[in-house]
Order: C-alpha cells, then sequence, then structure tokens
C-alpha cells in the first residue's frame, strides 16, 4: 500500500502495525508550506514499533533526512508555543493534555539534539 496520510500520520502506523503491516518505506516532502508523508506498507506479519517510532516514523528515524528534520524543527516551536499558551489559559488544560504535549516536546528535542 502507499498512503499519504495528511496529519494522521501517527494513527496509520498505529493501524499498520495493528494489521500486520510492516512499513518498508517513509518520505516527507516539502511543497509550498506544506509538509507531506509518504508511507509504504506490505502485508508481512506481526510488526512492533514504539511509541516513538510510531509519533516520527521507525524508517524515518533512521534516515532523518533534511525535510525531515526540518519538518520537527519547525513542530518543535509549535509544540512549546501551545504548551506557553496552556499556562497562560484562563480555562485550565486537562492534566492528560498537558503531559502528552510536554512528552512530545521531549521526543522532539532528544531527536534533533
Amino acid at each position: 500500500m502507499i498512503l499519504q496520510p495528511n496529519g494522521g500520520e501517527q494513527p496509520l502506523r498505529l493501524w499498520l502495525m495493528e494489521h500486520d503491516y510492516r512499513i518498508v518505506s517513509e518520505e516527507v516532502l516539502r511543497e509550498n508550506r506544506f509538509d507531506y508523508e509518504i508511507i509504504v506498507a506490505e502485508r508481512t506479519g506481526p510488526v512492533k514499533y514504539t511509541a516513538e517510532e510510531l509519533y516520527f516514523g521507525p524508517l524515518q528515524m533512521q534516515a532523518r533526512s533534511p525535510a525531515f528534520l526540518l519538518k520537527w524543527q519547525r513542530l518543535l516551536g509549535k509544540k512549546q508555543k501551545t504548551l506557553n499558551n496552556f499556562e497562560r489559559a484562563q480555562k485550565g488544560v486537562s492534566e492528560e493534555k498537558w503531559q502528552e504535549v510536554a512528552q512530545q516536546i521531549r521526543w522532539i528535542s532528544a531527536l534533533l539534539a
């Protein structure tokens, strides 16, 4: 299967894993102001990806292409801004949501280190 999730990469990777598909190729493409991911998967039997591999893409983490790294540099700034906005919000943001964004920031920071 050749897939282009357009923003739903993590849930798509989870679905692929749960249905015995192995990701055999991944690529980030930048066009105008948008990042597009292309994921190629084949049904091969059970496969297990870590939470970070589901988030970033197992092959993307290894290849670390310039487009991939630029995507995550941009997203790191957006996630940090989101967390700052959570802290200033008039109405409280759930602890679960705050922790989710904080975890993503830690993962992205480690990836880019």
